[in-house]
């Protein structure tokens, strides 16, 4: 048989100053939230060797390649580790040459792979390891009312098995409750523990950016979410400011942090605000930036100005965000 994987990743030209308008105010996020995103076909994340009757078979030695996205088999389509399964399953001789078209390289070609059939066992081996979503936990940064838009996580969803960004094309955000903190240490990431309530989808996924996720949503899951103005560069100056998350259950609290350096940016960056805890409740549960903070967004002066995208590992108090504007833009693209 093929072999399961669903790797947790999670642990995503210098504006002139713009008006805010009455429909330029967002809904602060801070939530923590379950996210799933899915690919159009089932990934090949790795192969292992069968026993064939030509000898030892390895797919990965004979045409197929890790990162190759199954899309049909025998030209039957494929979406789900459920549909490959059911497709392989057809085939029952006990040893069986079958077609699969794969993307690669944004390209479908065909490729040949043999499977064994155990009649006895009623299985078989493909010696493939396969994966068709990627889940993990992060944290909503906006609701956009004027668009209804989202935006989440500040960075992009990786494939860790690919070491390289996820190519999905489609997912959904669904309510999630911490219920447990690893804290940081100097270079090893701390991080959220949560359960997520994969029965209450909240919005849908579209865009897996190196910014962040983003998509649509019909209505606010947090009826208590405020509404604020955001900033643009210009408008942002070193010194104190807020983070909004949710450390325990599904309160969203904010935290005291120092900007320490903004960098000036034309082009969209994930490294453009950096900046220190300082919040002695917030150090003390999680001694800094961790896993599932991503996302949680910044305020300065009653404005949104960003989201938490990376921790300083060496430091673990100290960490980067991405300017709320960029994320707008790449939102309502």
């Amino acid at each position: 048989m093929f072999k399961k994987l669903l790797p947790l990743a999670l642990v995503f030209a210098l504006a002139s100053p713009i008006a805010v308008k009455a429909e330029d105010e967002l809904y602060l996020g801070g939530d923590s939230i379950g996210i799933e995103v899915r690919y159009d076909g089932v990934v090949i994340s790795g192969t292992y060797a069968i026993q064939t009757s030509d000898g030892l078979y390895d797919p990965k030695d004979n045409g197929i390649e890790i990162g190759d996205r199954i899309v049909a088999v025998n030209n039957q389509k494929i979406s789900t580790m459920n549909d490959l399964y059911v497709a392989l399953s057809a085939y029952q001789q006990p040893q069986n040459q079958i077609k699969l078209s794969v993307v690669r390289n944004h390209k479908t070609i065909q490729v040949d792979m043999i499977t064994r059939y155990n009649q006895a066992q009623k299985n078989f081996q493909s010696g493939l390891y396969i994966k068709d979503k990627i889940t993990g936990v992060g944290t909503l940064t906006f609701y956009d009312p004027a668009h209804k838009t989202f935006g989440a996580l500040g960075h992009e969803i990786m494939d860790s098995d690919l070491k390289e960004i996820a190519d999905v094309s489609q997912g959904s955000i669904y309510p999630a409750t911490v219920t447990s903190i690893t804290k940081a240490q100097e270079n090893l990431a701390g991080e959220k523990h949560a359960t997520i309530f994969y029965d209450n989808e909240i919005a849908e996924v579209s865009q897996n950016t190196p910014i962040g996720i983003y998509g649509t949503y019909d209505e606010l899951f947090n009826e208590n979410a405020k509404k604020l103005e955001w900033a643009t560069q210009d408008e942002i100056h070193t010194g104190e400011a807020e983070i909004y998350t949710v450390l325990n259950g599904d309160e969203v609290k904010p935290y005291k942090i120092k900007i320490t350096k903004l960098h000036k940016q034309k082009n969209i960056d994930r490294k453009g605000i950096e900046f220190t805890i300082t919040d002695e409740a917030l150090l003390k549960q999680t001694n800094g930036v961790i896993q599932g903070m991503s996302g949680s967004p910044i305020v300065q002066d009653g404005k949104i100005i960003g989201a938490i995208t990376h921790v300083i590992t060496s430091n673990p108090h100290k960490g980067y965000g991405v300017y709320i504007e960029w994320m707008l833009k790449q939102a309502n693209k």
